[in-house]
């Protein structure tokens, strides 16, 4: 008879798995023993560490409600919680590599749309294959492999995915069931002659997909009824390749033609328009009271949303930030935006004066968030993954001024 193994120690595995978790490729940066933090600068809330960046970079930076999420350039997805950057886990969705559209969270399901698949992870990192028997479905979204092929970013309720998708003889906006056996499509809105690059907006009831040759059409998710009363139930502009942007009652859309517009979203009505005086290839930002959007040449421009103090069919901008091209985030005081050489700017919300700026200038990916509080999500060419948060006041020694600075880990040093 073979002779037992010696049972293992509960203390040797937790040396075996503090050495597998040492050994990866991946490291998070506690926060600890604060620092007097100056004003006029940025300072780390938390900084998450991925390593082997050197062959294989970190290409871009998206966040949901809880999560960011780190592309690389291997086609892979490194998660972190929001709040405190704690790594929770890489997901490799198939085709990722050749094209990884951003992130589409419905429910406890990460969607990621590639070039013809749906790949889908549970929030555990775990892959949620596609059953090999339609009697092994459930009611929550599975993997998904298209008979087309994915064209633009995707956005998503419930159980369905919304996104442009390229077919034979033009483009359609599609609307995917994850939760269907065999033909995950519901329908198809035929975008004639034309591709659908852009990612549609989403209401409760309806869905809003524009097409590159400018025509924008409005649908109910249910049957794909058309909302507006124009001919052909279509709104046209000279162009549409920029996602589309809406809030509760208006549709934004950037043209080609070099204008901004803003329709009602019941009846297309046309509420204003901004003259960029460029083609407008980039999404605008829409948050409680102003749009921003990046005008190529010009810079980043603020728009008031309200007729108040700017009224007229065809807006000025509140301001332009010329050397701001990339809207990353605002407070009460301030927008935070990318400038042109990679450095992070405060441009003061109301004047669009830049207030100071920082002296790194290594970013190779930002986030945008709307959320308010004037958070900036950025990762570096070094590997890094930072939350960052101004700091608009000086503390004393020891005091920690809006945001909690660890001991070791690199300030994002502002100079004015």
């Amino acid at each position: 008879m073979p002779t037992p193994e010696p049972p293992v120690s509960k203390h040797l595995l937790i040396l075996l798995l503090a050495a597998i978790v040492s050994a990866g490729c991946h490291h998070t940066v506690e926060t600890e023993n604060p620092q007097p933090l100056q004003a006029r600068s940025f300072a780390q809330q938390w900084a998450t560490v991925l390593s082997g960046t050197d062959d294989n970079p970190i290409t871009a930076v998206h966040l949901s409600d809880q999560f960011v999420f780190a592309y690389r350039q291997d086609g892979s997805s490194t998660v972190m919680d929001r709040q405190t950057g704690r790594l929770l886990h890489v997901d490799h969705p198939e085709g990722g590599q050749v094209r990884l559209h951003p992130p589409v969270v419905l429910g406890d399901r990460i969607i990621y749309p590639t070039t013809d698949r749906l790949e889908v992870f549970d929030l555990q990192g775990r892959y949620v294959e596609h059953p090999a028997r339609s009697s092994d479905y459930g009611v929550k979204p599975v993997s998904q492999r298209l008979p087309f092929a994915v064209r633009s970013d995707a956005v998503g309720q419930g159980k369905y995915l919304f996104f442009g998708a390229d077919f034979e003889g033009g483009g359609r906006g599609v609307e995917v069931d994850l939760t269907r056996p065999y033909v995950p499509a519901v329908w198809e809105l035929m975008m004639a002659g034309s591709a659908v690059s852009a990612a549609p907006a989403l209401s409760k009831d309806a869905v809003y997909f524009a097409a590159d040759n400018g025509s924008v059409q409005a649908v109910t998710i249910d049957g794909r009824e058309p909302l507006w009363t124009l001919p052909g139930g279509t709104f046209r502009t000279g162009g549409v390749i920029a996602n589309l942007a809406d809030d509760q009652t208006s549709l934004y859309i950037a043209s080609t033609d070099s204008k901004l517009y803003c329709l009602n979203k019941a009846n297309a009505r046309l509420k204003w328009q901004f003259f960029g005086g460029d083609a407008l290839r980039t999404p605008p930002v829409v948050t409680k009271d102003t749009v921003y959007q990046y005008v190529p040449g010009t810079g980043l421009v603020a728009i008031d949303k309200n007729a108040t103090g700017n009224p007229g069919m065809n807006r000025e901008a509140r301001w332009v930030a010329g050397d701001a091209v990339k809207y990353l985030a605002e407070d009460n005081v301030n927008v935070y935006a990318l400038s042109r050489d990679h450095h992070l700017l405060a441009v003061d919300k109301h004047t669009g004066h830049t207030r100071f700026t920082s002296k790194r200038k290594d970013l190779v990916g930002a986030a945008t968030s709307t959320k308010g509080d004037g958070m900036i999500y950025i990762a570096t060419g070094t590997g890094r993954v930072l939350a960052a948060r101004p700091v608009l006041q000086t503390g004393s020694v020891g005091e920690i001024v809006l945001v909690p600075v660890s001991k070791g880990m690199d300030a994002l040093a502002m100079a004015q």
